[in-house]
């Protein structure tokens, strides 16, 4: 975990925006990989993974020469998996047409949801203060992830959300957003005096809040498709969508918390 969060920060503070994105586009694709083991389950599903993982790529690439183009890149992107849906389906038999379809819907939320959510940490990164925004974002999800995790297993007794979660205590949680805070809080004091008092404030609570959401909503589709981790791609954290579940669904908070402070 160390070695990994070192070399995550040195592609933000070191890599400009570049290294933003080339890091966006790492977890972005290892993300699709897994999904894709857990989503496809027909005969074709290891040419329907590298189709997504095309698309992942062509995403990527795309924004990279024409950023603030996610919208049509989005909609080009439904309209090509759409199209090559339809061309396969006669692959598979008239009681598979339904899965068929299932998987297409199944990958266009895939697209939206580990694709394009992604997308949002070059775009914080280029705002004014990019490089200790983007820190203070990831500080964040890092203390409210060991926050809830320590109180969570010391003090925890109230389940959460049980049914989706079952490890997860209100304790855990409030304690997440506590240890955010004060994280975030010592960092302005010491590294980021730009940042004002209100948005040390509201921004670990929204953003933390965000991450155990994003945390809660990945626990649901690992049920839904009956999995324990999302992948083993990162030894004793599961895989990349287990460690940055709550990542890509809090960065259009953050971004969008920034942007309405300045």
């Amino acid at each position: 975990g160390v070695f990994g969060g070192a070399i995550l920060l040195s592609a933000i503070i070191f890599g400009g925006w570049p290294g933003a994105m080339l890091l966006t586009t790492v977890i972005s694709l290892a993300m699709v990989w897994e999904y894709c083991g857990m989503i496809f389950l027909l005969p074709d599903k290891v040419e329907k993974r590298y189709a997504l993982l095309c698309i992942a790529w062509f995403v990527a690439i795309a924004t990279f020469l024409s950023p603030n183009s996610e919208f049509e890149i989005f909609i080009l992107n439904f309209l090509s998996l759409f199209i090559y849906f339809l061309f396969t389906a006669a692959r598979h038999l008239d009681e598979q047409y339904q899965q068929h379809f299932r998987e297409l819907v199944y990958s266009v939320f895939g697209v939206a949801y580990l694709v394009f959510l992604p997308n949002y940490l070059p775009r914080l990164h280029e705002v004014a203060h990019g490089i200790h925004w983007t820190i203070v974002f990831f500080l964040i999800n890092w203390s409210s992830d060991t926050g809830a995790y320590f109180i969570g297993k010391k003090y925890g007794k109230r389940k959460l959300f049980e049914e989706i979660s079952p490890k997860k205590t209100v304790a855990g949680a409030v304690g997440g957003l506590v240890c955010a805070l004060v994280v975030t809080l010592i960092y302005k004091v010491v590294l980021f005096k730009g940042m004002s008092w209100f948005g040390a404030f509201l921004i670990p609570i929204a953003v933390a809040t965000a991450s155990q959401i994003g945390d809660l909503c990945e626990s649901f589709i690992k049920r839904a498709f009956d999995r324990k981790d999302s992948g083993t791609l990162l030894p004793g954290h599961g895989g990349f969508l287990d460690r940055f579940d709550g990542v890509i669904f809090s960065l259009p908070v953050m971004y969008s918390c920034v942007r309405f402070l300045s």
